[in-house]
C-alpha cells in the first residue's frame, strides 16, 4: 500500500505523454488526463479509472529507461539529473512573506511553496515543491512566523521563482539556474539543513523528523568537502517504513 505525500501533477502530465503508446492505452490514460488522486480521464468510458499510482510507476520506469535514476548520495550528480532517495526528512510551508505583495494572489510565483529538509545529512538535501501537490495536507498554522526559513533564503527563493515559471515545473525543460552565487545557496541549504536537524519550536517544521523517499531532478548542485548539497524539486515524496 503506496502512502503518497506529495505529487507533481505538473510533472506527471509533462511525462506521462512520453510512455510508448501500448502502454498508456493499456493503462486508460488520454495524454490530456488530470493526475490528481486516483482521477483520470479513462480513453474508453466503459473501463474504470486506473488508479494514478500505476502511471506513476510507469513513468518512473519510463524516466530510469530513457533518463537514468541515480542515488542522491553519488559524488557526480549535475543540474537536471534524476535521483531517488530515502532519508529522514523534516517538512513544513516556507516563509515568504517578505517577498510578497502585501495581498498577493492565490497564483503568485511563491505562494504556497514547501521545503523538506533531511534531518540528519551531511552536506544538506533539500527539496522544493508547491503545497498545491501536497495529498496530506498537515497542520502548521497560518502564520507565516511559524513557517520554515524565515531568515538567509534569497538564494533558495531566487530558485523557486525560477522553477514556477516552468509550466512543467523542470520535469523535461532544461532548468537555467538563477543568477545567484554558490557560496549563497550554499549558505542558505546548510541554514534549513541545521534548522532540520535541531527541535527549536520557532524553527516551523511541522514534524520531527520522518521517513520518506521518492524521486526527484535536480536544481542546483554544490561541491563541498563532505560530498555534494543538493537542491531538487520533487515527482513525488512518500511515506516510507523504516529498516
Amino acid at each position: 500500500m503506496r502512502d503518497l505525500l506529495y505529487l507533481s501533477e505538473n510533472k506527471m502530465r509533462a511525462l506521462a505523454p512520453q510512455l510508448p503508446g501500448h502502454l498508456r492505452r493499456r493503462l486508460g490514460f488520454e495524454t490530456g488526463f488530470n493526475v490528481g488522486v486516483a482521477t483520470a480521464t479513462a480513453t474508453l468510458p466503459s473501463e474504470p479509472q486506473p488508479s494514478s499510482i500505476a502511471l506513476l510507476d510507469a513513468t518512473v520506469k519510463m524516466i530510469g529507461k530513457t533518463k537514468g535514476i541515480r542515488s542522491r548520495t553519488e559524488t557526480r550528480l549535475r543540474v537536471g539529473d534524476w535521483i531517488q532517495f530515502t532519508d529522514d526528512f523534516r517538512f513544513g510551508d516556507a516563509a515568504t512573506a517578505r517577498y510578497l505583495p502585501e495581498d498577493p494572489d492565490p497564483g503568485h510565483a511563491l505562494a504556497g511553496l514547501v521545503y523538506f529538509a533531511t534531518a540528519n545529512a551531511e552536506p544538506p538535501f533539500v527539496l522544493l515543491g508547491s503545497s498545491v501537490h501536497v495529498l496530506d495536507r498537515w497542520q502548521s498554522g497560518d502564520s507565516p512566523e511559524g513557517r520554515v526559513g524565515m531568515f538567509y533564503m534569497d538564494a533558495v527563493i531566487a530558485y523557486a521563482r525560477q522553477l514556477a515559471q516552468l509550466p512543467d515545473e523542470a520535469a523535461t525543460t532544461r532548468f537555467v539556474p538563477p543568477a545567484t552565487g554558490r557560496r549563497e545557496l550554499d549558505y542558505a541549504l546548510r541554514v534549513l539543513g541545521r534548522s532540520a536537524q535541531g527541535n527549536s519550536p520557532d524553527e516551523g517544521w511541522v514534524t520531527e523528523p520522518v521517513r520518506l523517499s521518492g524521486h526527484a531532478r535536480i536544481l542546483a548542485v554544490v561541491r563541498t568537502s563532505q560530498g555534494p548539497s543538493v537542491l531538487a524539486t520533487p515527482l513525488y515524496v512518500e511515506y516510507a517504513q523504516r529498516e
